[in-house]
């Protein structure tokens, strides 16, 4: 690492490109006049054709200023000094998203010393290996540090009085020794956008083979190809049309389809056979299967007089008995009546 002074290198981007400025800008006048310088610089070079943006690089952390995705070409974070900003990974993540296919990114950072131990009163807390490696676990690539300078002790003590606000300068310089540098990284985003697809083709690619005449070449493929046992591609199939013989296409009639006289038709088994039929065996005569008798239940003679209604309706009449009723088709009763039939009903209506 050389031990100079820190400056700010001028930037040259090309005419037509989009760029973006991300900083922190502070209260201090002479950071404000080099920023506004930068800018103009840019837009003289980028002319009518392109356009120079600039954003606070903390809304861009809290998420209250969204960056447009995939708009610019080049995105330079913290260009002018007290690079104060250490770049967390979402401020990074979102710097990414920004950038175009294969655009680029240009940072400066505060790092210290890899060999040295950082001090807990400052907030410089990594080394530079720590940040290129931060840019990679960003999704950044091709990642290159352009310049490291070694920050001296009366910018340090500006840095802590004035930038961080510490209380006690002397402590804290004398604590962590001279070994915070300013470092300028550039780093490129992929060719493809976050979250892009690609198709992948793993079909096998015709090749032509030598010596095939061109006769063989105008032939269509024949449709009954198949790589079964051997590696050969032009390994064919036996037709099924050729193992056939000319009484195979003749059709069949009626006569042919008939059971010949004498012959049995052939039997089915029963649903409870106890001939063997079911069972595959030669059926047995002599015992044969026989369809079950149903059992008839036997029936109850119906007391007309002695009979308990279980529902309470059977002498009220048909309207209001059961369907298994046993008084359905006789005349409304008192309970416990014999009911019978008087006057014309029992004379009967024929006459002669």
């Amino acid at each position: 690492m050389s031990s100079t002074t820190r400056s700010s290198a001028p930037y040259t981007v090309e005419p037509g490109q989009h760029i973006l400025l991300a900083a922190r800008a502070g209260s201090d006048a002479n950071s404000l006049d080099a920023l506004q310088q930068l800018r103009d610089s840019l837009r003289t070079q980028v002319g009518t054709t392109g356009k120079v943006d600039f954003e606070q690089i903390d809304r861009i952390e809290d998420g209250s200023a969204p960056l447009p995705s995939s708009t610019y070409d080049r995105i330079i974070a913290s260009p002018v000094g007290p690079h104060t900003v250490e770049h967390s990974s979402k401020i990074l993540g979102n710097l990414l998203l920004a950038l175009k296919p294969s655009g680029t990114l240009e940072i400066n950072e505060l790092v210290v010393d890899g060999t040295t131990t950082s001090s807990n009163t400052l907030p410089v807390t990594r080394s530079q290996d720590e940040f290129v490696q931060q840019l990679k676990f960003a999704g950044f690539i091709d990642t290159q540090v352009i310049r490291s300078e070694k920050v001296l002790e009366p910018t340090l003590r500006e840095l802590a009085a004035e930038s961080w606000k510490l209380s006690d300068v002397e402590s804290s310089i004398s604590s962590l020794g001279s070994v915070v540098y300013s470092v300028y990284v550039t780093a490129n985003k992929p060719a493809y956008n976050v979250g892009a697809a690609a198709a992948l083709s793993f079909g096998k690619k015709n090749k032509s083979k030598q010596g095939s005449s061109t006769d063989d070449a105008d032939k269509p493929k024949k449709a009954w190809m198949l790589n079964v046992e051997s590696d050969d591609e032009d390994a064919e199939i036996e037709d099924q049309d050729d193992l056939l013989e000319e009484e195979d296409f003749a059709r069949p009639d009626a006569s042919t389809l008939a059971r010949p006289d004498g012959v049995p038709a052939k039997r089915r088994a029963c649903k409870n056979c106890t001939c063997g039929l079911a069972d595959g065996l030669e059926p047995d005569e002599n015992n044969a299967c026989k369809p079950k008798e149903k059992v008839k239940k036997p029936t109850r003679p119906v007391d007309l007089v002695n009979v308990k209604s279980s529902c309470g309706n059977c002498s009220l009449g048909d309207a209001f008995r059961c369907s298994s009723c046993p008084y359905l088709g006789m005349p409304s009763f008192k309970p416990g009546e014999k009911v019978t039939l008087g006057g014309s009903m029992l004379s009967d209506d024929f006459m002669p």
